[in-house]
């Protein structure tokens, strides 16, 4: 809420980073085909900054916003007008009207999903398409410990909810966004697709394990580091946080390293968020809190940081 411009960052190329909503917008280009005048809702879309974006990129579309809230209306009204948003319920007259619907990020938060997407149904137009992304557990564990995504999907719990709203031609793709599954669904009286979930077990009980022993794991290794050992954390996202705080002696702590330039200079746990070319010279001791699915390829590309003692997850 701080800045209309503020995101996070999906990857870094050649030292230059590219956005979560440059990337969404790019897949979403990408994997529909949006015609000219296509009527689109972004559903439960906070800023919308996917929107924001592809109203330049797409000023022939007709888009249009609602959330729960009218806390980001002032970030709306920067690129839309108020005949096209909506808050706290959909307008009565947009039962039937979109072509597409999008949601980005947000089903992992809804209380009662299976009454949201009961909703996007009756506001597509027959045949009209769903296009939703949230995280994949597999790819992102920590998806499983954010304190507000009380819902945690599965391919098959992603079919049996989509198909239970009278969804069907469901794909689910799970390489297009790192960590996230990416949902088309078109709105459909056929019935009801039948899922497999034991394939998914393992994979579970696997996360359960990680998570359970983490923070045992983060200490064992501090017990392990010498008093005058000066430590620093690269990542000030979640997993930087969660390091932060499974610590016996956290205060031993000077920084959080990170290249997110919307974070930098920012505190975290009244720690300062610094880039990792700024790093202190005294650090001797890197606690890497990244998804340990990328985190050491993303260390490799970092040279300046080789002569420190680094822990993973």
């Amino acid at each position: 809420m701080e800045s209309e411009d503020e995101d996070q960052i999906y990857e870094v190329i050649d030292d230059n980073p590219v956005y979560r909503t440059e990337h969404q917008v790019k897949t979403l280009l990408d994997k529909l085909d949006l015609k000219p005048g296509t009527v689109m809702l972004d559903y439960g879309c906070a800023k919308s900054s996917t929107y924001r974006t592809l109203s330049n990129l797409r000023p022939d579309l007709q888009l249009h916003l609602f959330d729960v809230s009218e806390r980001y209306v002032p970030f709306w009204s920067t690129f839309s007008s108020a005949d096209n948003w909506s808050t706290y319920t959909p307008r009565p007259e947009w039962e039937g009207k979109f072509e597409v619907i999008t949601s980005f990020f947000a089903f992992e938060h809804i209380v009662e999903p299976n009454h949201a997407l009961a909703n996007v149904a009756k506001l597509l137009k027959p045949g009209g398409k769903f296009y939703c992304i949230v995280p994949n557990i597999f790819t992102n564990i920590a998806d499983f410990v954010v304190v507000d995504h009380i819902n945690h999907f599965t391919e098959a719990s992603l079919l049996y909810l989509f198909s239970s709203a009278g969804f069907n031609t469901v794909e689910i793709d799970t390489h297009s966004h790192r960590g996230a599954f990416v949902i088309i669904a078109e709105k459909s009286s056929d019935k009801f697709q039948q899922t497999d979930v034991s394939r998914f077990v393992k994979n579970i009980q696997d996360i359960a394990t990680f998570w359970s022993t983490a923070a045992t794991k983060t200490r064992e290794f501090e017990r392990t580091l010498a008093a005058d050992e000066v430590l620093a954390i690269y990542g000030a996202g979640f997993y930087g946080t969660f390091l932060y705080t499974a610590l016996e002696s956290p205060e031993r702590v000077t920084c959080f390293l990170d290249q997110n330039p919307f974070l930098v200079g920012h505190l975290i746990q009244s720690k300062p968020v610094i880039k990792p070319a700024d790093i202190n010279v005294d650090v001797t001791t890197l606690l890497v809190g990244l998804n340990p699915v990328s985190a050491k390829g993303i260390l490799k590309k970092m040279p300046d940081l080789d002569n420190l003692r680094k822990f993973f997850l």
